[in-house]
């Protein structure tokens, strides 16, 4: 898929999917380098499972090369350009292990739009080929719902903004059947989804015999 497919389906449903972006050599660079990092991180709060920052795209190209090669090609850096024209000002990597659901849900285990508005390139780093799996979850043309909603929140303090869509926003989720407009992505590693998080969205939920691993740069203006 180019860029400017990729742009097309950003613009028509707030998300687009790439399957098969990272194949060979720079796949296998990125699985092992994270599973690396993954290994070396003790269990902390984070409820399905082990979750690591490991801060901005510029600084992984010294110390994560393998992880920022993932992020730097010419069709995304297009569509980087296309998201932010006046510029990224902030970058920031995250690479999560879910292997839990024993913990109850985060936020993020629940259908939702960031407080923050962020552009997103993630990474499946496993094969996610059933529910089981935890594919990440989208409502396509929900964007603009988000934006509305994230507008109308601002200047309330951060853990008071309303997000979450069944939960804080029931006539919304239950007047335009959202539950049935949630879809979800199914990948092999190396498949990559761009989505505007605006964009209803959830984290995937494995089951406890099963595991998800990401790679995700977060972008923002």
């Amino acid at each position: 898929m180019n860029s400017e497919l990729i742009k097309k389906e950003l613009n028509n449903n707030g998300f687009a999917v790439c399957h098969n972006f990272l194949q060979g050599q720079v796949l296998t660079e990125l699985q092992a380098r994270c599973d690396s990092l993954l290994d070396n991180t003790l269990d902390s709060d984070y409820k399905f499972g082990k979750a690591i920052r490991i801060r901005s795209l510029e600084e992984n190209r010294i110390t994560n090369p393998a992880i920022s090669a993932a992020f730097d090609s010419e069709i995304l850096e297009d569509i980087k350009s296309k998201a932010f024209p006046d510029g990224c000002g902030f970058t920031e990597i995250f690479v999560t292990h879910e292997f839990t659901d024993k913990k109850g849900l985060e936020r993020n285990g629940y259908l939702h739009f960031d407080r923050i508005w962020t552009f997103k390139y993630l990474y499946y780093l496993t094969d996610v080929k059933e529910l089981s799996d935890g594919p990440l979850r989208v409502v396509p043309k929900s964007n603009q719902w988000g934006a509305a909603m994230r507008i109308n929140q601002a200047g309330k303090p951060y853990e008071l903004q309303k997000n979450r869509i069944q939960i804080d926003y029931p006539d919304i989720y239950n007047s335009f059947d959202i539950e049935e407009k949630t879809t979800p992505i199914f990948g092999d590693a190396g498949t990559l989804i761009i989505f505007d998080t605006d964009t209803f969205h959830m984290g995937g939920n494995v089951s406890n015999d099963r595991e998800r691993k990401v790679c995700r740069l977060h972008m923002r203006r």
